[in-house]
């Protein structure tokens, strides 16, 4: 019988696809997770399926979307799955096949026994005469934390904090290591749980979960030290320009907006105005040293691994939750479907695979709801039934060259703004909720609750930044008919509208 392998699954939030030294030139310091990238596989085409991170990161654990498992910060999901629906997660399935499991760092959402309603939930009251603040604890208590379903837990409800409180806990859990950030805390706990699950003679998932780079942009120092000679480059598309090409919804209603021009609720949100070259400058710093404390984790992990003499069977898989827009189209923040947003990093270590694997770039498109079904797949276990994706194993090892046709995702983050049933006049609403589907070539988005409705059509091969829609052009009308239809049948498997 063949050795069950090792998988640890790592999981960012807030990084970009392309936030990595081998793919900014030099410009993110991340050694570790190059030399990672070097001996393994990476995804070109791996995608989020909702690009903010509660319902990404129960997609990633259930396989499934946010309109399957309706766990989401604005109407009309909610932040909580029930404990029977994560009972088919990848972490529950793996122990009950006899896998030793940790969880490390945050979790992201409730898991409760059963399913809260918005109307149980909601605590907070309306602060803008077109919008309210939906205010929810859920996440925040412990008792809805799935402890006892891993083996050794050291997650963290909520967003969970950068720096120990002054008794020198972190996120409620005791820091012998003397850790002065939690990137740095979660590494230790990760090579603790390693170092422990290689003596219980059972293979063993860890899921850990970093925080960074998620604001506040508070890295260590000594990280930020490394950027303070760089002049880092803005992207491309970061001119008023691409701002306008944006459609008027997302102009306006967006939050994401506002964290580039530092206006509304999240004034003072950074440095300020990112208008302004020295504020842009502070805050990607320490967004990009954020990422290099990760990777100096990563580097301690497999350390770790090879000095137990257990690399050789285990399995790494590294992404993020969701994609940022750090100043593309003069946005700041995510969940928008656009590729700064959906784009997901994805790399792959399998170790037990020959050198013709190492080094591979993967052109296969790829979506979150992947993830779950191909981790039990390297396990031997089959996935669950209800799951939405399939294993992308076939893609790392080389023996396929394509699972998807077409990937989907969706964002129901409206900003908090009144839903369409609760405005005087329905026929004049606008929202930024949309969906989107993307095959290897074209993506479509369609804003679906707006009135009239808003679609986009981009050839993504051709025009990356996606800065001509090709909406109501003639020689692409068959194009549009067929995504359209593409995105018809998602909505029919998926959507309970």
């Amino acid at each position: 019988m063949v050795k069950q392998p090792n998988i640890i699954f790592m999981m960012t939030d807030d990084q970009r696809y392309d936030t990595f030294g081998f793919k900014s030139d030099g410009v993110v310091i991340t050694p570790h997770l190059d030399k990672m990238a070097s001996e393994g596989v990476c995804f070109n085409q791996a995608y989020h399926v909702s690009p903010i991170c509660m319902p990404s990161r129960a997609a990633v654990h259930m396989s499934k979307y946010i309109s399957d498992h309706q766990c989401g910060f604005d109407v009309p999901t909610d932040k909580t799955v029930t404990r029977q629906e994560f009972m088919e997660s990848y972490p529950v399935l793996l122990r009950e096949a006899g896998y030793y499991t940790g969880f490390i760092g945050k979790f992201g959402y409730a898991v409760t026994d059963e399913k809260k309603t918005n109307a149980e939930k909601v605590l907070g009251k309306r602060i803008h005469a077109d919008g309210y603040v939906r205010t929810n604890a859920q996440e925040d208590l412990e008792e809805n934390m799935p402890k006892d379903l891993f083996d050794e837990w050291y997650g963290n409800t909520g967003q969970g904090r950068y720096f120990p409180l002054e008794d020198g806990t972190f996120n409620g859990h005791a820091n012998p290591y003397d850790a002065k950030h939690l990137t740095a805390f979660n590494g230790c706990k990760a090579v603790d749980f390693i170092k422990r699950a290689s003596q219980t003679g059972k293979p063993f998932n860890l899921s850990i979960s970093f925080k960074g780079p998620h604001n506040p942009l508070t890295p260590e120092q000594r990280h930020l030290d490394k950027y303070q000679n760089v002049q880092v480059p803005r992207q491309y598309n970061d001119t008023p320009e691409h701002f306008n090409l944006l459609p008027e919804v997302v102009r306006k209603k967006s939050r994401n907006p506002e964290y580039y021009f530092n206006r509304g609720e999240w004034k003072n949100f950074g440095a300020g105005t990112w208008e302004i070259e020295e504020n842009y400058q502070t805050d990607i710093k320490k967004y990009y040293a954020l990422i290099t404390g990760v990777d100096e984790v990563v580097g301690k992990i497999r350390d770790t691994l090879e000095e137990l003499g257990i690399a050789d069977h285990t399995i790494v898989i590294y992404t993020s939750d969701n994609g940022m827009f750090c100043g593309s189209r003069q946005i700041h923040g995510k969940s928008i479907l656009y590729e700064e947003s959906i784009k997901a990093p994805m790399i792959v270590h399998d170790p037990r695979l020959d050198k013709s694997r190492q080094h591979v770039a993967v052109d296969g498109l790829i979506s979150h709801v992947d993830i779950a079904p191909t981790i039990l797949d390297y396990a031997g276990i089959e996935p669950y039934p209800a799951y939405r994706g399939v294993s992308f194993k076939g893609l790392v090892d080389g023996e396929r060259d394509e699972i998807h046709d077409y990937v989907y995702g969706e964002n129901n983050f409206n900003n908090n703004f009144l839903a369409k049933n609760e405005v005087k006049d329905p026929s004049r609403y606008q929202s930024i909720r949309s969906k989107y589907v993307r095959g290897r070539r074209y993506k479509y988005i369609r804003y679906y609750e707006c009135e009239p409705v808003i679609e986009e059509l981009f050839d993504v091969l051709d025009d990356p930044y996606e800065e001509h829609n090709l909406i109501g052009k003639d020689a692409y009308g068959d194009t549009h008919a067929l995504l359209a239809d593409k995105l018809e049948q998602f909505i029919g498997r998926v959507c309970h509208e």
